[in-house]
This record gives C-alpha cells, sequence and structure tokens, in this order.
C-alpha cells in the first residue's frame, strides 16, 4: 500500500505537467500586437456608439424646434447664443452652396449688339440705346431728372438730393461711427441705433473698383434683368410696376435663415446721374433703393416686411493715357460709396443682426464688383 501510494505521488507531478502541456497546446493564444489591435477596435466601437448617441440626441432637440416657439417671435424658447450658432451655421452652409456653383458657374460675356451705336463726345464713348429699364441706359438721357416723371417722383428727388449731401460726406473721423471691416479700398462703417428694441444701425462702405466705371456699376445694380446672376440672398422677385425708363418698384423675398423668419421688401429703385457742379469734379451715378406700399404687394404672415432706404453713389476718375492713346479700362478707377439704413422688423436679437451685417456687406461689395468687372471686359467703356 505505501509502495503504491508513493509511485501515485511520483507519477502525479508528471500527469500534471502532461496535462498543463496539452491544455497550452490546445488553447489559442493572441499575439500581444494582435492584442493592441483587439483594443484600439474596441476603443473606435465605443466612440462611434457615443457619436451615434449623441447625434441621436441632437436630432431629438431638433425635432422640438420645429415649433413657432422655437423660431424668431416674442415668445421664442431658443437664447440668443443659440440663435446666433442657427444663424452662423447656415450661413456656413449656404456660402458652401454658392462656392461650389461658382466653381462650376461659366462666365457669361455678354456681346455687345451689332445694333449699338457709339458716338465720340471728346475723348469718352457713349452709348446710343433704346430707353428700356433693362437695356444699357446712355449718360445723356439721365442727366434731366424732368424726364422721370411720375407719383412718386418728388419722392425720389429728396432721396436723390439727401444722400448727394449727406451720404458722400466723409465718417472716417467721426466717432459715432465705428470701423468694422477694412479689406484692401474697402471700409465698412457702422453706427448704432435702436428702437424699440430693434437694430436700425445705418451702415456706409467705401471702396474703389478699377477697370469699369460709376455708370457700369450704377446700370447692374439697378438692372433687374441681371438682378439673379450676382445677389444670392433673393429667393425670388419681381417687377411690380415700371413707373418710367428709370424707376421701377420692385417686391422680392430673401432666402430664409432659420431660425428667424423669412423677410420680404417692396421698394422703388430709381436710376440718375447728377452732373459735378465744379469741372474739377467728377459726375455722380447713383441708385436710391427705398420702401414704397403698393396694392400689388401687400404685406402678408408668411415673411416680415422689411423697410430699406440704400444706395449706391459712384463717381469715375480718369487716369489720361500717354500720348495720343485711347482711354482703356486700365486708366478707369471707380469710387464707390454704399450707404443701407435697414428696420429688418420682427424680433431677432441685435447681436445676430449686427453679426451678419458685418460678415453679409463686405462679401456683397466683393461679389457685386466682381460681378460687374467680368460683366464689362472686352467690351467699351461706358462712361
Amino acid at each position: 500500500m505505501t509502495t503504491k501510494t508513493s509511485w501515485c505521488s511520483l507519477l502525479r507531478p508528471s500527469l500534471q505537467r502532461r496535462t498543463e502541456k496539452l491544455k497550452y497546446q490546445t488553447q489559442r493564444w493572441i499575439p500581444l500586437q494582435t492584442c493592441s489591435l483587439f483594443f484600439k477596435e474596441l476603443e473606435k466601437r465605443r466612440r462611434v456608439e457615443d457619436a451615434y448617441k449623441s447625434a441621436m440626441n441632437e436630432l431629438k432637440k431638433k425635432s422640438h424646434y420645429g415649433g413657432p416657439d422655437y423660431e424668431e417671435g416674442p415668445n421664442s424658447l431658443i437664447n440668443e447664443d443659440e440663435f446666433f450658432d442657427a444663424v452662423e451655421a447656415a450661413l456656413d452652409r449656404q456660402d458652401k452652396i454658392e462656392e461650389q456653383s461658382e466653381k462650376v458657374r461659366i462666365p457669361r460675356l455678354t456681346p455687345v449688339p451689332p445694333g449699338d451705336v457709339y458716338s465720340s463726345i471728346g475723348t469718352h464713348r457713349f452709348a446710343a440705346k433704346p430707353h428700356s429699364h433693362s437695356s444699357s441706359l446712355s449718360s445723356v438721357e439721365l442727366v434731366s431728372a424732368s424726364d422721370d416723371i411720375h407719383r412718386f417722383s418728388t419722392q425720389v428727388e429728396e432721396m436723390v438730393q439727401n444722400h448727394m449731401t449727406y451720404s458722400l460726406q466723409d465718417v472716417g473721423g467721426d466717432a459715432n461711427w465705428q470701423l468694422v471691416i477694412e479689406e484692401g479700398e474697402m471700409k465698412v462703417y457702422r453706427r448704432e441705433v435702436e428702437e424699440n428694441g430693434i437694430v436700425l444701425d445705418p451702415l456706409k462702405a467705401t471702396h474703389a473698383v478699377k477697370g469699369v466705371t460709376g455708370h457700369e456699376l450704377c446700370h447692374y445694380f439697378w438692372d433687374t434683368a441681371v438682378r439673379m446672376d450676382w445677389e444670392t440672398t433673393i429667393e425670388n422677385f419681381n417687377v411690380v410696376e415700371t413707373l418710367s425708363d428709370n424707376a421701377v418698384i420692385v417686391y422680392q423675398t430673401h432666402k430664409r435663415v432659420w431660425p428667424a423668419s423669412q423677410r420680404d421688401v417692396l421698394y422703388l429703385s430709381a436710376i440718375r446721374k447728377i452732373l459735378a457742379t465744379n469741372e474739377n469734379d467728377p459726375d455722380t451715378w447713383l441708385v436710391c433703393n427705398f420702401s414704397v406700399d403698393h396694392d400689388n404687394a401687400l404685406p402678408t404672415n408668411r415673411c416680415v416686411r422689411a423697410k430699406i432706404n440704400v444706395a449706391m453713389i459712384c463717381q469715375t476718375l480718369v487716369s489720361p493715357p500717354e500720348g495720343d492713346k485711347e482711354i482703356s479700362r486700365d486708366n478707369i478707377l471707380c469710387k464707390i460709396t454704399y450707404v443701407a439704413n435697414v428696420n429688418p422688423g420682427g424680433w431677432a436679437p441685435a447681436t445676430v443682426l449686427r453679426a451678419v451685417a458685418k460678415r453679409e456687406y463686405p462679401k456683397f461689395l466683393k461679389r457685386f464688383t466682381s460681378f460687374v468687372q467680368e460683366k464689362t471686359a472686352g467690351k467699351p467703356i461706358l462712361f
């Protein structure tokens, strides 16, 4: 018994080692590197799941924002920071869409029709064309405002005189005006004004553009036929009434930027040439747009009706070419003064309105002036 027991005790360690060896051989061992990749995959999966949960939670929140309580209004539940972030995100998306459109857009340089007649007056050329609010206008045709008679004539003349008197004044040294943007030749000023909680900040921008005239800039700013080629904020528009060859009433709706309400505007747009009183000063071209009422475009509940008083004022400076060479586009420079007084109506926060204005006005000026340079390239100069 003792001998048998001792033999068993001797054999047990050997059997145990063989059993452990067999167990070791049948197990699937994972190398250290593979183990590390495994844990990385686990961590990646965890992050994806967390991101999914976060996205679902945000989606649930936004479903609540679909109601009127989470849009612009007197009792809106969305706070100012959320409102600002939402508007900024919407504008960023619009910018990306515009950038993609610009990449695929083919420049449309309209050729001069063969029926155009050009007559030389000194060193300048003037295009003589039939009267039409959607065609180029001759400088001679717009010298006298007495030819532009309609029921709003008195209001137009008052607006023109006010802009010529006050809008061209330098505000650079005025403490009431803040310089909010300066990019090259462009400067944008703002004067902060609020009335009954509504931001009414007057805005003034100055710019200088080479290769185009004041007549050309004002023509394209006023011409409704090309409005949608450069104005990216408009959803749709139509000419409500043509008052004369030089004045129209326009109704337009602007693209909505959630959570702000959609805006529309009804305004009279008139174009003028103002002859200089001093021979050393340049003539001035001006387009003034100001709000009016019209029975064919009454306010609706779908949009907040904004009120505007806007002017594009342009003066052409010519650098005489050498010798007897004809004036080319390399010899011309247009000084631009753009003023805007806008009452947006509604209940959008002041910080949001000011941030949007600071962002959008410089973009508008650069986009519009580039458009005019593109449209006039290679064409006879329209002084």
